[in-house]
């Protein structure tokens, strides 16, 4: 498994989306920077009202960019794949084709996961830099609330890593490459929005639901793999 996903790592050469993610990054710095001048300007309640949302805007904004990110990516892993009709050649592998799937799978996954995560990490310090100048935040950080946060981070980092494989159930029917993308934005839409201060991705218990969730649809799209004639 190892070997074919230094392959797929070599042969889509995943280290060029790097600048893709940095420019990710610095949109999302200035979208929090955004909210927050937009709300002084219009001398209202402080956006940040404390921490706790603060770190909700900033994973919520990863997570939401990562898997649609990483939805791109797949689909021109495993549906680019079909289009193309490099597919067939790919199966002629001495390899089982779920196996060479799951390769794919497998490495966007991770992917998704250490980009979620580290840009997370990023994020939070480049505010915390910036709070610690323009006082953004009415309250007082404590040890607790960043131990909080990193572990709901990393909690999102699964989450995400799991979720950004659920589109491609939707991209498997019909070999749809927009399909798949416009999933992605739904899907996080509908898991990510902060509806009066409550999400789908809060707490600790529905992040690990959508990876696992995410993993078994995954799954269930390239069940037929092996025996669908893909000519």
């Amino acid at each position: 498994m190892l070997k074919l996903m230094k392959l797929e790592l070599k042969k889509y050469k995943i280290g060029r989306y790097l600048p893709g993610i940095l420019i990710a990054n610095f949109v999302i710095l200035l979208l929090i920077g955004g909210i927050h001048m937009a709300e002084k300007i219009d001398n209202v309640m402080d956006a940040y009202q404390d921490y706790k949302m603060a770190f909700s805007v900033i994973i919520g904004l990863v997570k939401i960019t990562f898997v649609i990110f990483a939805s791109v990516i797949l689909a021109k892993l495993v549906i680019g794949e079909y289009n193309a009709k490099t597919v067939n050649i790919l199966f002629t592998y001495p390899v089982r084709r779920k196996k060479i799937m799951a390769a794919k799978l497998l490495l966007v996954s991770l992917w998704t996961f250490v980009t979620v995560f580290f840009s997370g990490l990023f994020l939070t310090g480049v505010f915390l830099l910036a709070d610690a100048s323009l006082n953004m935040v009415p309250e007082t950080l404590t040890a607790p609330m960043v131990a909080d946060h990193v572990l709901r981070m990393l909690l999102n980092a699964v989450s995400a890593a799991g979720t950004c494989l659920i589109p491609l159930l939707f991209g498997m029917m019909k070999k749809s490459v927009p399909a798949m993308i416009v999933s992605a934005v739904i899907l996080v839409t509908i898991t990510d929005s902060n509806n009066m201060g409550f999400s789908l991705s809060a707490g600790y218990i529905f992040p690990l639901v959508f990876a696992a969730a995410g993993v078994l649809i995954a799954f269930w799209s390239i069940r037929k793999v092996e025996t669908s004639d893909v000519l």
